[in-house]
This record gives C-alpha cells, structure tokens and sequence, in this order.
C-alpha cells in the first residue's frame, strides 16, 4: 500500500515538474528569443508567438513540405507558391534546391513583410506579392487569427461572426500566374482551406507538379476528396500523401 502510494506520489511531482518546465520555457524562454537558424537559414521570429517560436525550434514546421520539395524539385523547375507565409519553404526551394524562378504570393500583409524581411537576411532578392489567392479578382476579407497559420479567406456567410478581418487583394488563378515573370511548371499551395475555391481545371498545361497542404479539418472530408479527384482527372497522380500534404505529377 505505501508502495503504491509512494508511486503515485513520484508520478504526481513528475507530472507538476513537467507542467511547470513548459510554463517556464513558454513565459520566459521562448519570447527572449527574436532570431532563429533552421536548415542553415536566417529567420526573425521577433513578431511570432511563442506557439510559433516552440514549432519551429522543433523541427516540426513544414517538414513534410520541405522533404517533398528535396525529392520532386530541381533548380531547372518554375514556382509559384501560394501562401509564403514566413518563407521557410520559399528559402529552401531557392537557397538550398537553388531554384531560380520563384514567385511567391503571402495574403496576410503583416506575415508578407516578415517574409520579404526573413528572405532579405538570407540574401534573396524577394519576388513576392502581397495577394490571395480567390475566386474572383479585387479584395476578400482575409481572417486574422492569433498565429498566420491560421488565417483563412472570410465570405460572406462568415463575416458577421465576430472574427477579426482585414481587407487584401485578391486574383484568381490566371491572374497570379500573369504575375510570374517566368514560366510556371511547379505550384506550391498552402492556404488554410482557401483551396476549396481553387478551379483545378484551370491549372495551365505546362504544370506538372504540385505540392498542396490539404485541410480537411477546415474544408471537410468530402471537398478534400473532391481536389483530389479533380486533379486526377486533371492527369496527376498522386506520387506521395502525408498528414494531408500530397505531391501530384502529371506527364
């Protein structure tokens, strides 16, 4: 009895230790903390929360995104990346696959110059637009979350519910590609549920390859299953899936 008692009392002060490391690492460390070097790259982390700062210091952020572009990608490849957010995958696809023509589009305008900034301390001449990607070509409000991964396009039936929004520019598919000054065969695609409105059919014929973070617990299962499907009869096939994060190839 006392055994049992004695266990149960260490495993008590474990847990009560464990909390209390976390609470000190989120309240005093990881707020002190303004730049971090990841895969050998620069980012400010000044403006993120420590939600964010703890993510990345993981290792966790994008990494299936940044192993699909180190399997599929080569430097002779044309990007268009939608959703830069703070230009980690941007920076791995030009400073470590060393692709040259890359354009990139970040919607949220206060994660737009963090990206421009994270890319100017790494030596990339920026080629980014502040602009979502939408259905139609003008402004969508944009909804701000407390952490950019969370930010997502607000339509009407969402914009009287309290959420906080800012108004940013938007293009549809054929307009972001009239802003690459380049020829485009790769697109990069993650934006928060917003790919529900993405007209797959209009991908131009010389894409070949797209790697796109789906988000079924925002969309649901069903249109997840629907931009798969649209993009099979499209001609791709899907080369790779992890954790709602898929590679198609099309010949």
């Amino acid at each position: 009895m006392q055994a049992a008692k004695s266990l149960i009392e260490k495993t008590l002060a474990h847990h009560l230790y464990q909390e209390f490391r976390v609470r000190y690492r989120f309240k005093y460390v990881l707020p002190k903390i303004q730049e971090l070097t990841l895969d050998g790259l620069s980012f400010d982390v000044s403006q993120l929360s420590p939600k964010i700062r703890n993510r990345l210091m993981s290792g966790a952020y994008e990494s299936n995104e940044k192993a699909m572009c180190h399997d599929y990608l080569t430097p002779e490849d044309g990007v268009l990346e939608i959703g830069g957010a703070i230009g980690f995958i941007g920076l791995i696809c030009q400073k470590k696959i060393g692709i040259k023509n890359y354009t990139c589009f970040e919607a949220n305008p206060k994660t737009f110059e963090i990206l421009k900034h994270n890319y100017e301390l790494n030596g990339v001449k920026p080629n980014v637009l502040n602009m979502a990607l939408a259905h139609a070509d003008g402004e969508v409000d944009l909804e701000i979350g407390s952490d950019f991964w969370e930010n997502s396009i607000c339509y009407e039936n969402r914009r009287d519910s309290g959420v906080k929004t800012v108004k940013v520019p938007a293009g549809t598919m054929e307009t972001l590609f009239k802003h690459a000054q380049h020829k485009v065969n790769v697109l990069i695609i993650d934006i928060e549920g917003a790919e529900q409105y993405i007209d797959f059919s209009r991908i131009p014929e010389p894409v070949n390859k797209i790697i796109i973070e789906l988000h079924p617990g925002v969309i649901g299962q069903e249109i997840t299953y629907n931009i798969v499907a649209q993009l099979i009869n499209q001609g791709f096939r899907v080369a790779r899936e992890e954790n709602d994060t898929f590679v198609f190839l099309r010949k």
